[in-house]
């Protein structure tokens, strides 16, 4: 995924190295996947459609990831979506399921 890519650049890299290249591509390449994203949930609140499925999890972490690890700001589509995911039952039992990411998701919001 390139989000982890711009994450550790940003957060890992030496300070030179975090505008390089190779991150500069990875950035370009989350904002055209991105692109296609929003294209999508101009014409349907979920990713595959109408109803939430695994994919919207999966989009959702990877938007959470770019805006709280890679600083990538999100606009209100964007927003408006992940609050949409990130409220729903499913999405909290998906969240319970994996402590890894549970517990990284707290040490974040406690900075």
């Amino acid at each position: 995924m390139a989000a982890y890519i711009v994450v550790g650049a940003r957060n890992f890299a030496p300070e030179s190295d975090r505008d390089s290249w190779s991150a500069r591509q990875a950035l370009e390449q989350f904002e055209t996947r991105l692109g296609l994203v929003l294209r999508q949930l101009a014409h349907t609140p979920y990713v595959a459609g109408d109803r939430f499925t695994a994919a919207d999890i999966s989009v959702t972490y990877a938007l959470q990831l770019a805006q709280r690890a890679a600083r990538i700001p999100l606009g209100e589509v964007e927003l408006a979506y992940v609050a949409r995911t990130s409220g729903r039952d499913a999405y909290h039992r998906a969240m319970e399921a994996c402590q890894a990411t549970k517990a990284w998701v707290a040490s974040l919001s406690a900075q």
